[in-house]
């Protein structure tokens, strides 16, 4: 699926005119990171056009980085995909492949679905700032990881275009509401509104 969405993703930058430098998005089975990572290795490869293959960062939600560079070799390998164009040699396993195209950052925090009060309190004034909702356990985990990173290493990201794949996981604010609501109505003039005339 992630690596039709690729394809769409791609249109959508080519109508832009835009190049690309990073692209970050939260991980967690390993299954969006392979169709991503791999879906850009490939499109960028049989288009040189393209120019180069943008940073492909992968924030890892529960597990650590080795886990996932094994993961997702293993997924490509399951998904028959023939990658031997993009193998410089044949001595070059999936596993050298994917840690060479992508970097897995440390993101769990607490652990899958464990928040630390910052990165609520994150999640909370990214909304405000942007307007774009994140959830505690895969967006608002990877949003709020990567932002330490560029902070830091700032030199790293510095003129650079990033784009950071908002893979979904709203469903997972509904289990912090209450630690979110208690953030939001602490720094914001928001107030919840009580249809059922509760106390």
């Amino acid at each position: 699926g992630y690596i039709e969405a690729v394809e769409e993703f791609l249109h959508q930058l080519d109508a832009d005119n835009g190049r690309i430098d990073h692209v970050v998005f939260a991980c967690g089975s390993g299954g969006s990171a392979a169709g991503i990572a791999l879906g850009l290795s490939l499109a960028y490869h049989e288009n040189r056009n393209m120019g180069v293959l943008p940073r492909i960062h992968a924030v890892g939600v529960c597990d650590d980085p080795d886990y996932f560079y094994y993961t997702i070799a293993s997924i490509a390998r399951e998904m028959g995909l023939d990658l031997s164009s993009l193998l410089p040699t044949s001595e070059i396993s999936m596993e050298d492949f994917v840690r060479d195209h992508m970097f897995v950052h440390q993101g769990k925090g607490l652990g899958y679905a464990s928040s630390t009060a910052e990165e609520l309190d994150f999640i909370v004034k990214f909304a405000l700032e942007t307007g774009i909702v994140l959830d505690p356990v895969y967006s608002g985990k990877a949003m709020y990881q990567f932002m330490k990173e560029m902070q830091e290493n700032p030199d790293s990201y510095r003129n650079s275009r990033i784009v950071f794949w908002h893979t979904g996981g709203s469903l997972g604010n509904y289990e912090k509401i209450e630690s979110l609501t208690a953030t939001l109505e602490s720094i914001s003039p928001v107030e919840r509104m009580n249809v059922y005339g509760r106390k």
